[in-house]
Formats: C-alpha cells, sequence, structure tokens
C-alpha cells in the first residue's frame, strides 16, 4: 500500500512538471464563440520570437515552453490584435478578440514571420508563410519552393544533400516519385501546416538520408460535414495536354473518409541529336543521328481511405490506391548517316495498393503494405542501313509482388530522454521476360530473356533522443539491415546523428551526419537487351549492386533566415546509366553501372529579403566539387572532377490585395558539371506566374510559364580513352499552363501513405 502512495505521488509531481512547461489557453469572440485559424505569437519581453501556434477548431492553442516571463500576441484577419504579457507557465485562460471594424479603413498588421526555426535536429519551415509570398496553390509547389531545394527532371533535391525523400505526417511513403508528386499536386497548400527538412533522418522514420516531413493540419469536427474540391487544367507546349481532378471528404467526430479521382493527359516530344566518332577496327566511323520522339499516356489515379479514430490516441486507417494508364505509347523515329529507324512501344501499366496502420495510445505503429505492379508492353522495330533492313516484334512483361511489415515503439524516459526501436521486413517477387519475334524469320532467341528475382530485407532500429534544456538537443540513432538478392548477400549498419545547439535566438548550429543504401530498380537487373535505333541499344546488368552513401552537414542560421551550410558526400558504388561506343560492333551501348565513388563537398548560403509589403526574394548560392571514379568502366575507365556552381533567385510581387493578384518570377543556372564520364553543359531557366484568389478563398485562377527559353536541359559531351561523342538535347521542357479549382464545403485533404514503385519499369 505504502508503495502505492509514493507511486501516486510521485506520478501527480511528474504530470504537474509537465503542465508547468506548457503555455495553453483558449481565444474568443465578444460573443464567446470561438475563434478557429487565430494566429498566437510567443515573443520574449524584448520582443525575439520564440514560437507560433495556429489556434484549433476550438479555439485552443497550447506551447510546449517553460519561460518566465513572456508576452503573446494574438491576431486574425477579422479580428483586432491583442497583446498580452505573462509571468508565470500554464493556463493563461480565456483571450477575447474584438470584431475589427473595416468601416473606419482599413487596418494592416505588419510582422515579419520568421523563415526556419530549428527544432529537435530539424529545420521547420512555416509553409504558410512561405506561400503567401508565392503563387503556390498545392503541396507539391511548395515543396519546390523551400529554401535549398532543387527540382530537376522531375525530382526534388536538398543542395548538398542529394536526392530527398517526401514523407507525409513522419511516415515513410511507398509511392514512386511521379506517383507523390501527382498526389501532392491536388493536396491544396493551405492543408499543410509546416515542412520539416532533415539532412540526416532518425532511423525511426524507417528513411535514411535526407528527408523532407509534410506534416498536415488535423482538425477534428463533433459535427460530420463533407468538403470536396473540383479542379482542371490546360497546358500548350508543343502538343496540348490537359488534367481534371475529384476531391471528396468526409470528417466526422471519429470516422473521416477520402475518396479521390484524377486523370492527366500527357503528349510530349523528345527530341536529340547523336554525333559519333565512333573507333572500331582501327578505324574512325563518323555517326550522325538525328532523333525525334514522341511519349503519350493518359493516367487515372484513384484513392480511397477510412481513418477511424478508436479513442483520443488510438487511430486506424486503410488505403487503397490504384494508378492505371491504359495504351501507353512511345515512338522514336532516327535518321542519320548510319541508318534509319522506327521504334514504337505500347504498353498498359497499373499499379494496386493496400495498406493498414495503427497508431495506438502507447507509442506503438504497426502497420501492413502490399504492392501489386503489372507492365506488358509491345515493341515494333524497323531500321534499314545500307542494303540491310531488320524487323522484329519485342513482348515485354515485368510483374511484381511486394510485401511490407513493419512495427515501431517510442517510450518517453526520465530527464528528458526518448527511446525508439522498431522493424521494417520488405518482400518482394519480382518477373520479367522478354521475347524477340524477327519478321524476316531470322534467329533472335539468343535476345530472350526470363528472370524471376526474390528480394529480402530485414531492418532493425533504434534510437535515443535527448534535448539538454532550450539551447542543446541531440538525436542518435542505428540501423541495422541484411540484404538480399540473387547473389547479393549483405549485413550492414546505419548510423545517424543530429545535433541542434541554439546559443541565443538570432543565432543557430545543426550538425548531422548519416549514411544510407540506395537500390536499382529491377529491370535495369536483367539480362535483356532492348533496342533503341539502329545506332544505340540498352544492356541489363545482372552485376548491379546498391550504393552506400555518407553525408555530413553543418548548418549555421543567422536571424531564422539567412542559412550557410557546409556539406560532404562520399557515395560507394554509385550506379548509374551510361553511354559508350562499342569495340566489338558499331553500337552505342546504354547501361547501368556501378562507379567506384563519387565524391563532393562544397557551401551553400541562402539569402531572403523583401521590398515593402509588395517584392518577396530570395537568393540561393552554392559551390561545390564533384568527383566521378570508376577504374574498371569496359577497360576505359573514368576519373571526372569539375566545381559546379548554382545560383537561384525566386521573386514574388503582389500586385493586388483586393483581390489577390500576385506575380511571381523564377530563375535558376547551373554551371557545366560531371556525371560519371560525360561532361554536361551549364544550363539556365526562367519560370512565371501569375494567380488569381476570390475574395472567399475558394475560387483561384492561375496562369504559368515553365521554362520560357527551353533552356533547362543539358547536352553531354565525352572525349577521354578513345571514347568521342556528344549528344545535343532538343527536349520540349518550354510549356504555359491554364487552371482553375474551386472549393466547396471546407475542401481538406488527408494524409495519405503513398507506394514506392521508383524501381518498377523500363
Amino acid at each position: 500500500m505504502k508503495q502505492i502512495v509514493i507511486l501516486t505521488v510521485s506520478l501527480i509531481v511528474a504530470a504537474t512538471r509537465l503542465a508547468a512547461q506548457e503555455v495553453k489557453g483558449r481565444v474568443i469572440d465578444k460573443d464567446c464563440q470561438r475563434i478557429e485559424g487565430a494566429t498566437v505569437v510567443m515573443q520574449t519581453p524584448d520582443s525575439v520570437f520564440v514560437d507560433g501556434v495556429v489556434t484549433d477548431s476550438l479555439g485552443c492553442f497550447i506551447f510546449h515552453r517553460d519561460l518566465k516571463q513572456y508576452r503573446l500576441i494574438f491576431q486574425h484577419l477579422l479580428y483586432k490584435s491583442v497583446v498580452k504579457e505573462y509571468d508565470a507557465v500554464g493556463d493563461v485562460g480565456v483571450v477575447v478578440m474584438d470584431g475589427q471594424d473595416y468601416a473606419l479603413g482599413e487596418v494592416v498588421i505588419s510582422a515579419e514571420r520568421p523563415l526556419v526555426k530549428a527544432e529537435n535536429g530539424v529545420l521547420t519551415y512555416d509553409v504558410e508563410a512561405l506561400s503567401e509570398k508565392t503563387t503556390v496553390s498545392n503541396a507539391y509547389e511548395a515543396l519546390t519552393r523551400l529554401p535549398g531545394v532543387l527540382e530537376q527532371g522531375g525530382s526534388l533535391s536538398l543542395i548538398g544533400a542529394g536526392d530527398a525523400t517526401v514523407i507525409l505526417n513522419g511516415r515513410p511513403s511507398s509511392m514512386s516519385v511521379e506517383q507523390l508528386a501527382s498526389l501532392l499536386k491536388s493536396m491544396p497548400v493551405g492543408n499543410v501546416e509546416k515542412a520539416e527538412v532533415m539532412y540526416s533522418a532518425p532511423a525511426k522514420y524507417r528513411v535514411r538520408g535526407a528527408v523532407i516531413n509534410l506534416v498536415l493540419k488535423d482538425r477534428k469536427s463533433e459535427e460530420a460535414f463533407v468538403r470536396g474540391e473540383v479542379g482542371a487544367g490546360f497546358t500548350q507546349g508543343e502538343y496540348t495536354q490537359g488534367n481534371g481532378r475529384l476531391n471528396l471528404s468526409f470528417v466526422g467526430r471519429k470516422v473521416s473518409a477520402d475518396v479521390l479521382y484524377s486523370a492527366d493527359y500527357v503528349k510530349r516530344q523528345t527530341g536529340y541529336d547523336f554525333i559519333s566518332h565512333h573507333t572500331l577496327g582501327g578505324m574512325v566511323h563518323d555517326v550522325v543521328q538525328y532523333n525525334t520522339g514522341l511519349r503519350r499516356k493518359m493516367t487515372h489515379n484513384v484513392r480511397a481511405s477510412l481513418d477511424y479514430q478508436i479513442t483520443e490516441d488510438d487511430n486506424l486507417n486503410l488505403a487503397y490506391t490504384a494508378a492505371v494508364t491504359p495504351n501507353i505509347k512511345t515512338v522514336e523515329n532516327s535518321t542519320g548517316t548510319l541508318s534509319e529507324s522506327s521504334n514504337v512501344r505500347k504498353g498498359d501499366e497499373q499499379m494496386h495498393n493496400f495498406n493498414l496502420d495503427y497508431t495506438a495510445r502507447w507509442g506503438m505503429n504497426v502497420g501492413l503494405d502490399y504492392t501489386y505492379y503489372s507492365y506488358p508492353s509491345v515493341q515494333e522495330f524497323g531500321n534499314r542501313a545500307g542494303n540491310v533492313e531488320q524487323e522484329f516484334l519485342a513482348d515485354s512483361r515485368q510483374r511484381i509482388n511486394r510485401w511490407n511489415v513493419y512495427a515501431g515503439q517510442t517510450h518517453t524516459l526520465p530527464q528528458d530522454w526518448s527511446l525508439n526501436y522498431g522493424i521494417n521486413f520488405s518482400f518482394a517477387q519480382e518477373k520479367s521476360a522478354q521475347l524477340y519475334h524477327s519478321q524476316e524469320g531470322e534467329d533472335m532467341s539468343s535476345l530472350n530473356s526470363d528472370t524471376e528475382l526474390d528480394e529480402r530485407t530485414y531492418n532493425f532500429y533504434g534510437g535515443l533522443e535527448k534535448a539538454f534544456g532550450e539551447r542543446l538537443s541531440l538525436s542518435l540513432s542505428v540501423a541495422g539491415e541484411y540484404y538480399r538478392l540473387a547473389g547479393y548477400d549483405q549485413w550492414a549498419v546505419y548510423p545517424s546523428m543530429q545535433l541542434n545547439y541554439i546559443p541565443s535566438s538570432s543565432h543557430i548550429f545543426q550538425l548531422s551526419l548519416s549514411s544510407d543504401k540506395a537500390y536499382p530498380d529491377y529491370w535495369s537487373m536483367q539480362d535483356a537487351t532492348s533496342y533503341i535505333n539502329g545506332y544505340a541499344k540498352v544492356v541489363g546488368n545482372p552485376g548491379l549492386r546498391p550504393s552506400t552513401d555518407y553525408t555530413a552537414d553543418l548548418t549555421y542560421i543567422l536571424k531564422s533566415k539567412y542559412i550557410f551550410s557546409l556539406h560532404y558526400t562520399h557515395v560507394k558504388d554509385l550506379f548509374a546509366q551510361l553511354a559508350y561506343q562499342s569495340p566489338n560492333e558499331l553500337t552505342m551501348i546504354y547501361q547501368t553501372v556501378n562507379y567506384d565513388y563519387e565524391q563532393n563537398f562544397g557551401l551553400s548560403v541562402i539569402v531572403p529579403f523583401t521590398v515593402g509589403n509588395i517584392w518577396n526574394s530570395r537568393l540561393t548560392l552554392d559551390g561545390s566539387y564533384f568527383r566521378d571514379v570508376c577504374k574498371d568502366y569496359h577497360a576505359i575507365g573514368f576519373d571526372n572532377c569539375v566545381w559546379r556552381g548554382i545560383a537561384m533567385l525566386n521573386n514574388t510581387i503582389r500586385l493586388s490585395s483586393k483581390p489577390t493578384i500576385s506575380l511571381e518570377l523564377n530563375g535558376l543556372y547551373v554551371s557545366p558539371s560531371v556525371q560519371g564520364n560525360y561532361d554536361l553543359s551549364s544550363i539556365w531557366k526562367v519560370d512565371a506566374g501569375l494567380k488569381w484568389t476570390s475574395a472567399n478563398q475558394k475560387a483561384e485562377l492561375r496562369l504559368t510559364g515553365n521554362d520560357l527559353f527551353n533552356s533547362a536541359t543539358p547536352d553531354a559531351r565525352v572525349n577521354d580513352r578513345g571514347q568521342r561523342f556528344e549528344i545535343n538535347q532538343h527536349a520540349d521542357s518550354r510549356s504555359f499552363s491554364l487552371s482553375f479549382t474551386y472549393k466547396f464545403g471546407g475542401y481538406k485533404a488527408k494524409e495519405h501513405k503513398d507506394v514506392d514503385t521508383s524501381r518498377f519499369g523500363y
């Protein structure tokens, strides 16, 4: 009995201490109606920013801060600002805001929000504040405007850290880059609360390396209602393209459901000139091929999800996601000094994913994920070189079944320690085949392939987190992984660390150390050959291995907006597709290979500035040294290095406040770079956008121009160890888009657990 009394008293004391570290309250109007969406800013008595939150649907707010003296500023567009001083933590009670009297003239409240905050090794950006200064309208566009984020070729990367994985509400995505981008483009930016950037993600996220975590706003309703959004877009490049979407969301007290459908029609032109000086049998053959292509497809995306909140902290989620693309057609025609060829591929691609996820109130998260992927296609190939003609059909197919099981647990320990650990098991079976049929009766059976891959990944992780007051925080984690695929069988350990030090409100230091592994896509690992045109073909590489990278990043943030970063990365066994001139035949061979390593280090600087309330701008500069080394690359190894510079300038000009009309103008320049044995040319790009938003925020009209001067695609050149060729691109990346969106019922997009198909397809 005595022990029970002591334990009870200890729990009461602990709970009292925890409550004492919180500042909370409620905001209402003079009619005692709760005010949702009011901004509450916490400052020190000398006006130094500490934190900022937004009131929930009940008008409540909470700060997890422990200050002896502080100031709270309450702001809302429809109410007069309120400023109050406090000298104790705890419940500050009810704060009443008076309605704004617009008849007395316009009242403008001017304040500059911090660009970034550092919390427990995470750089946190206020997405709402960023979106107010740009013409973005969806979550994906908001990602591209985050400081240090670079979008190239449809993928997102962090300057100095390489490719970044996007996750939602702390959960890793299992969707391909293309499918995830499509989903985020249908998600309104107003439903994103913040973006957390991690140069080294702790193991508890089940994702290694650079990560961007989008935290969505969590709204609940005692009264059930339906939200929705309908939108359509029109894009004009070389060809006309279009898209449309419809989202419906039911929100209740315990149950919520989402249904999403979108259709995206793409018709895009490609083109490049291949100039090759091919040495064969002691003679140099000058080959010039002019290639033009067309890719056409209509993708149907469907998603249905159901959330059930069992208790306040217990949640069950069921989701089904599908992406179906029937009648894909790609065409490439090649003419030149060597041959004339036509390559037409038709196929049907589909992906289906089922996910079950459960989060328990005691800190446990478990889930089961299943993905089915299929892509059968037929290639019609014809080529004429001199008096020699070749025609054949190639039937190809790829089918993948993948299961993923995960479980994680988090414990809060004494003295502000936190412990997390868990497992993540993945099993995949991939079957691919390619069967050639010659139209002239030629025996092409030697090119046939039929392969099965059985991939197994067993991952165990654990981590510790500790906050040493408000100035210093530390996160340490380690993941152990056993990976098996074909003849590759390996154990590996991946440690990571994040150290955050804040000597004062104006200075933030963050040190990140991480390690990661990346895996090649399944098709590139097949023992298969595919013809592109009369001179070029793609050859698979069954000997491909995963790559391992080690990254270090030291970041300094001045006054919560000026960011300086030193970064270093070493990638062992980096894999990429390169081209080389065959020594045995007059053929250019594309093949994905492993380098010995890639190494880069550099410095990046991000400087935002504003001119009144009209012009907002941000300048990003990066200087990096790159070195790609592969000593055994078809007996023509390479050691290629270069200093590369990046400059980005983002500008937003507010043309009108009533109605809201904004103009955005962005520029990008990348100096010459390297990729394996390629020397890449410099690129530059100019984008522009104009956005009109109705007074009630329900309707939005956008006009955008992408790559206005069609200058964002690099050319490649190789001149080393007998290899001499050029690839001059003529990609159609310039386009103009007009889109309209209308929201009804107060649409709110929900969190989605996405499907990773990045290693599928060919």
